[in-house]
């Protein structure tokens, strides 16, 4: 899928008679014109992508165009448009502020038509609110209650709402979040949890949503809290929560499973998120970047030290390297006084898979240092620190730089615990570079325009010495 024109939010991706339906938001008119359509992609696999045109227009109705939201096939005619009616819920800019507006679709999901809208935002007449946050409305099924529950973006926090015809619908609480600015793309689902040796350990809740991590040293990001929901409210076992992701361009996060949301726990769930952030999205035209998507991620729930984390790894990692263009680096061991080249014939696009381990007495470099090129361009730099269980992600140096804000010049810090094993698989191109370390107890997804100046990628230590178990290298699918 191209850069162009202008991609934003991802929804929920639906599977509708064996294919993936991904609905995005699309603004053919970017920059000289705005609003959002939502445009379609198919696929069988989660990985190959078809163009499949414009399923829901902009500017057809006296409500606008169509912002984010969710989809649900209506097997049972509960909304009253007909048996296995594909229902899209999502936010529109409506005469007294952001509401949610309904489409359906009776073509398996190829075209929407313009149905009413099923909510308005309760403040119509507050003058003093700038941005009446009443927005991206996600839905889970709740199959004991036979009801909706509707999670939505509201000032200050995430309302839940209830409806049994997607239609009607009744306030139930809020979760209040006054730290992380305005919270857009929440998600609430049920995961199987798991213990350190993969044992069941029952189940519990995730909240999700894109946020504003400026007040806790951060940038934009998605957000998520793992507690329980009683059918009304969701209680978090830590106030604080995490960040899914550690990088810099991870936002508008949706999520979904091999089938639909329900009160029912799944083993694992997707999700794929906008690879931009607003702080300098509006920037990147000048040099034709208007925003793409990460590759999809399988999220687990899994017990750590600190708690339960969300494990974030690409979808089908494996398949990334089954390519014959590929070159592999055998066992051997790193030391200080030299810069292991990493061999690459310049492509615009590839990925690389490690495996680094301590010496046989435990011992790790205190720093090792990485080079990633894209092309012959200039580089990121990952930092991995043993010594502090940090790691850093830099890309000051790493050519075009649309703006000298923080969010863009800082580097991207993650706390990584090193045992006597690392693994990685990074996949960098002409725009950005996407890691994920330990089968994803740590990701990180930033943007960066490499310019034109021979390079080649390459690993330093700082002292001491460490065992490259194996590199492979080779052109990303």
């Amino acid at each position: 899928m191209s850069h162009l024109p202008f991609r934003g939010d991802p929804q929920p991706i639906l599977k509708v008679n064996g294919t993936w339906h991904f609905y995005y938001l699309y603004n053919v008119d970017f920059p000289t014109g705005n609003g959002t359509a939502w445009k379609l992609a198919t696929s069988h696999d989660l990985i190959h992508w078809r163009d499949a045109d414009i399923a829901i227009p902009k500017y057809t109705t006296p409500y606008g165009d169509p912002w984010s939201g969710s989809l649900i096939i209506d097997h049972d005619d509960r909304a009253g448009l007909g048996k296995n009616t594909i229902i899209a819920l999502c936010t529109m800019p409506m005469p007294n502020g952001q509401g949610t507006a309904r489409w359906f679709s009776t073509d398996g999901g190829k075209s929407f038509t313009f149905d009413r809208p099923v909510m308005t935002n309760p403040m119509p007449n507050n003058t003093t609110i700038k941005d009446k946050v009443f927005r991206d409305p996600r839905i889970t099924w709740f199959e004991k209650e036979q009801c909706w529950i509707m999670s939505l973006a509201e000032i200050g926090k995430i309302g839940f709402y209830r409806s049994s015809n997607l239609t009607d619908w009744s306030y139930l609480s809020g979760f209040l979040c006054d730290s992380l600015g305005t919270l857009e793309c929440p998600t609430l689902f049920p995961i199987v949890a798991r213990d350190h040796q993969g044992h069941h350990k029952g189940e519990r809740w995730v909240l999700l949503c894109s946020a504003n991590g400026y007040r806790h040293g951060f940038t934009t990001g998605a957000h998520y809290w793992v507690g329980q929901f009683n059918g009304q409210t969701f209680t978090p076992d830590a106030p604080t929560g995490r960040w899914l992701d550690g990088g810099s361009d991870f936002y508008a996060c949706a999520i979904w499973g091999d089938h639909p949301l329900t009160s029912h726990p799944q083993e694992y769930y997707y999700a794929i998120a906008w690879k931009n952030n607003w702080d300098y999205a509006t920037e990147l035209p000048r040099i034709n970047y208007y925003g793409s998507y990460t590759r999809v991620r399988t999220l687990t729930l899994q017990e750590s030290d600190a708690g339960y984390i969300l494990t974030n790894n690409f979808i089908a990692p494996t398949e990334i390297f089954h390519n014959l263009q590929k070159q592999t680096l055998h066992k051997q061991t790193l030391h200080a006084t030299q810069s292991l080249p990493i061999p690459l014939t310049h492509a615009e696009s590839y990925a690389l898979q490690a495996t680094i381990t301590s010496t046989t007495d435990g011992q790790w470099p205190r720093d090792i240092t990485i080079t990633f090129q894209s092309g012959q361009g200039t580089p990121f730099t990952l930092i991995l620190s043993p010594s502090r269980n940090n790691v850093n992600l830099k890309r000051d140096h790493s050519g075009f730089a649309p703006s000298q804000n923080i969010a863009w010049t800082a580097e991207r810090n993650a706390p990584l615990t090193f045992d006597r094993t690392l693994t990685f698989t990074a996949l960098i191109n002409s725009s950005s570079i996407e890691i994920v370390f330990n089968d994803g107890m740590l990701s990180l997804t930033s943007l960066a325009f490499p310019q034109l100046t021979p390079a080649t990628p390459h690993i330093t230590i700082s002292d001491h010495s460490c065992i490259l178990q194996s590199l492979t290298i080779t052109h990303a699918s």
